[in-house]
């Protein structure tokens, strides 16, 4: 059966130079061979995400040891392990002094030696990929990386990563080689053999200068292939190699010559000008070494040119910044698409949306305008830097937008304006832009979703629309360069135009969700309504009720219940008639509501000809004065009723009870207090209030 390896992520060029560039800095920091080969291989397992990788020191054909590893448990751990195995390099030394790659997809699968196959699945590996590690010309080693959780097909981009890092790990190898030779060489004929040994392998120019008169005591011949000068010139004239200095960068590169006594190596990097004219970027490490007596004495170091380097950073910057862009490009439509499934508040979609853009396209202002009926335009959302002022209302043009430009936004095509100026805009519309200070734009039309109607935009005239057909606007979205003008590039615009028609289906949802809300608003608000008098029905005075008991309950605060009878309202219907009676009612809603004078309290129709008062924090004497205000307004009313034995106009009864809720006694108690009050109000003669009163 053969066995599936798992898909591995492509590494980028740029990953790939971050860490070249961080194992350069500390091979030039001149530290301990170990701490460069840990950093070397603790950068590397995440980055090829794989299980352990490891520098593997050659000492013979066939012996070495793990010198530094990282590894990811549960797996073995080989630092320190000394392998001695007569198949290790069967089949494979030959290919590693030749410089050669080695990799295995999957060690059961493949033809190796069966003793070396064995050897890996003792070391739990699965797959394996190797790169020797050259001092010179020298195979001083290996960089592996072992994939022991399952067989792995190593990408090209692992592999080149690899193979970067095992030469630079070489020369940061041999150049500890030879600065520990340095250090124990006491003649000045063993230092200079180890740096003609040193130039005979480097590709960079070595030099040593007297600390005390700049004299160069030492050239290498790779001077003259970065300068294009002899180096034996730099022996009579020592400041030979600063002339040649970028004029822009000389003030620069002087300032460091300086820093060189400070006692930490100097790092520069800055651009030379051959005789021919020709500009190459150098890199430049200097290190000043101190005599016994502590005092400076030479200038050691080596120059480099990197400007391929340099070249292939500028590239990899610019490819990154417009894949940058790419990518906050889709993340915001993605994001935009999220918004609208999370959020129906069209006020949050619009403010996401310009935040958004403006950051994307590194604009410095991001603008929705709505154009209204009347071909005025307003502010929908904006999102502007501090450096530039905030549009209002205020500042717009008044009136249509020039027939031209209307004519452009119904193409339903985004258009770039990459010099505003240079735009026949009407002289309203320049003034406008130019207040604002806008060098450049884009703009994209946003759609009506509903097609438009005479309240919200504007019908545009037949010479307006490209075709008879045409869908009305609903606004545009626009983006601001005011700091310098901005060459926009066809993908951003129609990258604009994206979110433009997403902004279209908002707009469509959040309509939907405003009337699908007003439906229910309005269902919930009947459903809670008696139809006759508009206040509140039963089944919602029991829910508040009940709701409002556990309320003050928790907060241990009164609660108090007005009941109220219409008196002789049979009466009333048998001499008036039922359609006067329920006219009758209507006016007396009208009064009972008018004791309503706080957010909390609640008018409610009781039943037939009975209503009821909810007063939440109120106590016995603020219930009287709620009754109070209720007769008096009734009297005011004046409402005739001929049949009353006991006057000529509509009066009404009132029961008051007020008790402090516990959470453990029922809400529909007090109803029952204050219907005792009513019937002691009836039983006294109507047309009053009575207290509910507690018997001990």
């Amino acid at each position: 059966m053969t066995r599936q390896s798992l898909p591995q992520p492509d590494i980028s060029q740029a990953q790939i130079l971050d860490t070249v560039t961080a194992i350069c800095d500390t091979a030039a920091a001149g530290g301990e061979l170990e701490v460069l080969l840990q950093q070397a291989v603790d950068r590397l397992r995440p980055l090829l995400d794989t299980d352990r990788v490891v520098v593997y020191q050659v000492l013979s054909p066939h012996d070495g040891f793990v010198i530094a590893e990282s590894v990811n448990a549960p797996w073995q751990p080989l630092r320190g392990e000394r392998i001695s195995e007569s198949c290790f390099a069967n089949g494979w030394e030959e290919r590693d002094r030749r410089g050669q790659l080695s990799l295995v997809a999957d060690v059961q699968q493949g033809t190796l030696a069966p003793c070396y196959a064995d050897l890996l699945s003792r070391l739990q590996v699965q797959a394996i990929l190797a790169v020797p590690i050259f001092a010179g010309y020298h195979l001083w080693g290996l960089l592996i990386a072992h994939h022991c959780r399952s067989p792995r097909s190593w990408n090209l981009s692992s592999r080149n990563l690899l193979v970067h890092v095992a030469r630079h790990l070489g020369q940061g190898v041999y150049q500890h080689g030879l600065q520990q030779q340095l250090q124990a060489s006491s003649v000045r004929g063993q230092t200079e053999q180890l740096f003609d040994l040193f130039t005979h392998h480097v590709e960079q120019v070595l030099f040593i200068r007297d600390a005390v008169s700049g004299q160069f005591l030492y050239v290498s011949a790779a001077y003259e292939r970065i300068w294009d000068h002899d180096p034996g010139l730099l022996y009579s004239n020592p400041s030979l190699w600063l002339r040649q200095v970028h004029p822009d960068d000389l003030s620069r590169v002087q300032a460091s010559l300086g820093r060189q006594f400070d006692g930490n190596s100097v790092r520069r990097e800055y651009r030379i000008v051959r005789p021919n004219g020709d500009v190459r970027w150098v890199q430049a490490h200097v290190q000043v070494v101190n005599d016994d007596q502590n005092q400076p004495r030479y200038m050691v170091g080596w120059a480099e040119d990197c400007t391929e380097r340099r070249q292939l950073q500028a590239s990899l910057r610019a490819t990154e910044a417009a894949l940058s862009r790419r990518v906050g490009q889709e993340q915001l439509l993605r994001m935009l698409t999220a918004r609208m499934r999370e959020s129906l508040d069209l006020e949050t979609i619009l403010g996401a949306t310009v935040a958004g853009i403006k950051t994307v396209f590194n604009a410095d202002r991001a603008v929705i305008f709505q154009i209204l009926a009347n071909g005025d335009r307003r502010i929908a959302q904006q999102a502007t830097s501090p450096d530039y002022a905030t549009i209002t209302d205020s500042l717009i043009p008044t009136g249509p937008l020039p027939a031209a430009y209307l004519e452009r936004l119904y193409t339903w095509q985004p258009y770039i304006v990459n010099d505003i100026p240079a735009e026949p805009w009407s002289p309203d519309v320049t003034a406008f832009l130019l207040a604002i200070k806008v060098k450049s734009a884009m703009i994209a039309p946003i759609a009506h979703p509903f097609g438009g109607d005479s309240r919200s935009v504007r019908e545009p005239t037949r010479n307006e629309y490209p075709s008879q057909n045409c869908q009305p606007l609903w606004g545009i979205l626009v983006v601001h360069a005011c700091g310098e003008h901005r060459q926009w590039q066809p993908f951003e615009a129609n990258m604009l135009q994206h979110f433009a028609d997403q902004l279209n289906t908002a707009l469509h949802q959040a309509e939907l969700y405003r009337q699908l809300q007003a439906v229910n608003e309005e269902l919930d608000r009947i459903s809670k309504v008696d139809s006759l008098t508009q206040l509140a029905n039963r089944r919602w005075l029991d829910e508040y009720l009940k709701q409002e008991w556990q309320r003050l309950a928790r907060e241990r605060k009164p609660l108090s219940v007005v009941l109220a009878d219409v008196d002789y309202f049979k009466p009333y219907n048998d001499t008036y008639g039922h359609a006067a009676g329920d006219q009758c009612l209507v006016e007396i809603a009208s009064a009972i509501r008018f004791g309503v004078r706080r957010p909390a309290d609640l008018a409610a129709r009781y039943g037939g000809e009975e209503f009821a008062l909810v007063l939440p924090d109120t106590d016995v004497a603020g219930a009287i004065r709620v009754v109070q205000l209720v007769r008096h307004h009734l009297q005011t009313l004046d409402l005739t009723h001929g049949a009353s034995p006991s006057g000529d106009t509509i009066t009404l009864s009132f029961g008051i009870a007020t008790v402090t809720p516990t959470p453990d006694s029922p809400a529909e108690a007090i109803l029952e207090l204050a219907d005792q009050a009513l019937y002691a109000a009836k039983d006294a003669g109507r047309n009053q209030y009575q207290v509910f009163r507690p018997r001990y």
